[in-house]
């Protein structure tokens, strides 16, 4: 376990499969091995796009846009590859370049959410805690490769040096992201009234 933003906790999950298998099936049937790994990651990677995007349907369609991108990339794929570090960096990407695209970014008040159809099917463990819009409402404010690394950092336990594997950038950039991620959470944090717009 983890500590998280805001002292919210987080734990990695266990793969189904292990990484060379799905690798070597990825060799042996890209359909195989694409059903394997959607079955397997699927839920984390649209629980990630999700606390991105704010938007159900928007974090389904990048999901699937996710795995398709996967599906294409599977020749590139080596041994010494982890599978799902692989996915988040091309779902950072594929929502990096949606919300470039659409000129915006928002978190989700998971709250709308609870009890819907679009409810994440991940337990989300920040629902316990009472200041969570407010949470992510300073989190909006980041810039979304700042707002990715503290995520991945931070709730799902990455070191600097996984992130920036998943991020294609150095060390000091993710060491810098993260920083300025922090220093500006704090700040906003402090000084943001809760239940104020983004």
């Amino acid at each position: 376990m983890t500590e998280g933003v805001g002292g919210l906790s987080s734990e990695r999950a266990r793969p189904a499969i292990a990484d060379p298998q799905l690798i070597a099936l990825a060799r042996e049937s890209k359909e195989e091995a694409l059903e394997v790994m959607y079955n397997a990651y699927k839920t984390r990677i649209y629980t990630f796009l999700l606390r991105l995007s704010g938007e159900p349907e928007t974090s389904d369609d990048l999901t699937q846009d996710v795995f398709t991108k996967a599906y294409q990339a599977f020749a590139t794929l080596t041994k010494e590859h982890k599978v799902l570090p692989w996915l988040y960096r091309i779902a950072q990407n594929t929502a990096i370049d949606h919300f470039r695209r659409r000129k915006r970014f928002a978190w989700l008040q998971v709250s709308k959410l609870t009890g819907t159809r679009d409810e994440p099917l991940m337990p989300d463990r920040h629902g316990a805690v009472p200041e969570q819009d407010h949470v992510r409402s300073v989190l909006a404010e980041l810039p979304p490769e700042q707002a990715a690394a503290l995520l991945l950092h931070a709730l799902e336990g990455y070191s600097y040096r996984e992130i920036a594997d998943i991020q294609g950038a150095s060390l000091p950039a993710v060491r810098s992201r993260i920083a300025r991620a922090r220093v500006a959470f704090k700040a906003a944090y402090a000084t943001k009234e809760p239940g104020s717009p983004s």
